[in-house]
C-alpha cells in the first residue's frame, strides 16, 4: 500500500511539472506574439564616387612592354606610296589647220603609226588640251604637261622623214617655200583671220574643245582678241597659214 501511495504521488508530481510547465510555455508565446517592436531607421548608403573615363594614354606602358604584341609600337610609320611615273611623251611630225581647227600629228612611240589629233583626242593615256605654235598641252590623270615639238621629235631615220614632209606640208614644199610661205605669212598678216566661206553663223562663235582651250569654227573671220564667253581668240601664225583658237580669260 506505501509504494502505492508513493508510485501515485511521483504520477500526481510529474503531472503537476507538465502542467506547469505547458503554462509557461504558452505564456511566453502570447507574450512574445503581443511584443511590438520599434522600426529601425533604414542604414545609410554611401555611394563611390565613379571611375575616371578610361584614356588611350593610361595603357601606352602596357602596349609598350606586353611581349606577345611585337606590332604594338607608338611610333607610328606611315608607308607613302612613290608617284606613278608619268609615261613617255607621244612623238609629234607637224601640226596642220584646214580651217577646222588645229590638228596636230602624233605616235604613241617612234617609228609607230601616225595620226592627226584635234583638241580633246586622246592618243593612249594622253589627252590634248591645246595645241599652239611652241608645241601641245596634255592632260595625263589630271595633270597638266606641256611639252615641246623638239622634245616629242622622232629622231629615227623615218620618223625625221615624215617629219620634214610633215612640216614642208601637204603638197609636198621644200624647206626653202616652205621658209618663203612663213616669211610671206608673218607679213602679210592681216588683223584678222580670212577664211573662205566666211559666214555670220561661225563668226565669234567657240567650236569643240576642253578646259580652257576651244578651236574655232569654220567661216570664223572675227579678228585676234575678240572675247566670247570669257575665252578670248589667239591667232597664231604657221607654215600652212594663220591658225587660231580660243583660250579662257584667267
Amino acid at each position: 500500500m506505501i509504494l502505492n501511495l508513493l508510485l501515485l504521488a511521483l504520477c500526481a508530481l510529474a503531472a503537476w511539472h507538465l502542467i506547469s510547465y505547458e503554462r509557461e510555455r504558452g505564456a511566453e508565446q502570447r507574450r512574445f506574439l503581443e511584443r511590438r517592436e520599434a522600426a529601425l531607421p533604414p542604414p545609410a548608403v554611401v555611394l563611390p564616387p565613379p571611375p575616371p573615363p578610361a584614356a588611350a594614354s593610361a595603357y601606352v606602358q602596357v602596349a609598350q612592354e606586353l611581349l606577345l604584341s611585337p606590332d604594338r609600337n607608338p611610333d607610328v610609320i606611315l608607308d607613302v606610296a612613290a608617284p606613278k611615273p608619268m609615261p613617255p611623251l607621244p612623238r609629234a611630225y607637224g601640226a596642220i589647220n584646214f580651217g577646222e581647227g588645229p590638228h596636230v600629228v602624233l605616235a604613241e612611240k617612234a617609228g609607230g603609226r601616225q595620226h592627226s589629233y584635234p583638241i580633246g583626242g586622246r592618243i593612249g593615256p594622253f589627252k590634248v588640251l591645246a595645241i599652239t605654235q611652241a608645241g601641245v598641252v596634255f592632260d595625263w590623270e589630271g595633270q597638266r604637261v606641256a611639252a615641246r615639238y623638239r622634245d616629242m621629235r622622232d629622231m629615227t631615220s623615218g620618223g625625221a622623214e615624215a617629219s620634214s614632209t610633215a612640216r614642208s606640208g601637204p603638197a609636198g614644199l621644200t624647206a626653202s617655200g616652205s621658209n618663203t610661205a612663213a616669211k610671206s605669212a608673218a607679213e602679210s598678216r592681216p588683223g584678222s583671220v580670212k577664211t573662205l566661206g566666211a559666214s555670220e553663223e561661225a563668226r565669234g562663235k567657240l567650236g569643240a574643245g576642253v578646259d580652257n582651250f576651244r578651236s574655232c569654227l569654220k567661216g570664223d573671220d572675227s579678228p585676234e582678241g575678240t572675247t566670247t564667253d570669257g575665252f578670248r581668240k589667239v591667232v597664231v601664225p604657221s607654215a600652212m597659214g594663220n591658225s587660231c583658237h580660243w583660250e579662257k580669260v584667267e
